[in-house]
């Protein structure tokens, strides 16, 4: 699923992610003993990024990307990418396991992917994101920010939904911001 940038969108063009979704139902997870209550697992395979903006004055930039599947936002639900130095077209191949999650549990859920800037002596720059959900504005029957995906979101993670134990691959604009679309 290719998504390419309209003339007003390059305006505030971030860049493109490339990534695979698949949701693995508990009776697909290999080597794991199975009990009444098992859940499933969300792999992300975060393919690379196109594209990202230069911020250092060597016209480079260090990117990685950081993921969580909302609303948990802990250090411990946190996974990483490893950073590719000097590089505005990363390509990390690098696989997020989120585990004890089941297919009814990710329509209330929000799979967010950011990239940022590495910087080892000040803050990280954000680079752009990606929000993936319903959309519905809604989780566990409450009103939330974090599930504003666009339709080209919406669509990726409805395409995983629809084909659980199947990979599904798309590449996504990155957004300017992680604030609520209006």
């Amino acid at each position: 699923m290719q998504m390419s940038p309209s003339p007003l969108s390059m305006l505030s063009y971030k860049g493109d992610l490339s990534i695979c979704l698949k949701f693995v139902s508990a009776e697909h997870i290999s080597g794991k003993k199975r009990g009444f209550d098992d859940k499933g697992e969300l792999h992300v395979i975060v393919k690379e990024a196109r594209n990202l903006t230069a911020v250092r004055t060597n016209g480079y930039s260090d990117p990685f990307c950081k993921g969580y599947l909302l609303p948990e936002k802990s250090h411990d639900s946190k996974r990483k990418s490893p950073v590719v130095r000097r590089n505005c077209n990363p390509k990390w191949n690098h696989i997020f396991i989120f585990d004890n999650v089941s297919w009814d549990e990710l329509h209330e859920r929000s799979l967010e992917l950011t990239v940022w800037d590495h910087d080892r002596l000040t803050t990280n720059d954000f680079l752009g994101g990606v929000r993936l959900n319903l959309g519905t504005g809604y989780s566990d029957g409450r009103e939330v920010s974090w599930m504003d995906s666009t339709l080209e979101e919406i669509a990726l993670w409805q395409a995983m939904l629809d084909r659980p134990n199947c990979w599904i691959e798309g590449t996504l604009l990155l957004r300017l911001h992680m604030n609520q679309l209006k």
